[in-house]
């Protein structure tokens, strides 16, 4: 019994769907940050992580520098007077904490 053909038709379609879904997902309006961004973390941090993934999210590239190592937590306490984390600079201005709308706002203006 031969094969009905718009069964064959979308078992082919299928995955030429899913790679045009997946490729559209994964490519952000609004991607990347043409200023320099760092970011003051500590791997054990939640709000940390939040940012983090903020950045990937948003596909932003910024430098980690670990807040946990005596040489950054010096760096730290003369720059902002603590070593609260985390802590993002996006091209020199300072986000304290968990705010995507302020860092992509940064990365936008």
């Amino acid at each position: 019994m031969p094969k009905r053909p718009s069964l064959m038709l979308a078992f082919l379609a299928t995955p030429a769907v899913a790679l045009a879904l997946f490729m559209a997902a994964s490519t952000p309006a609004e991607a990347g940050c043409s200023k320099r961004v760092v970011l003051y973390d500590a791997s054990w941090c939640p709000y940390c992580r939040q940012v983090r993934a903020i950045l990937a999210r948003n596909n932003i590239r910024y430098t980690r520098r670990d807040a946990t190592t005596p040489t950054v937590q010096a760096e730290m306490k003369a720059r902002f007077g603590n070593t609260s984390v985390p802590r993002t600079l996006v091209g020199g201005v300072l986000v304290n904490g968990v705010n995507e709308a302020q860092i992509k706002k940064l990365c936008r203006s």
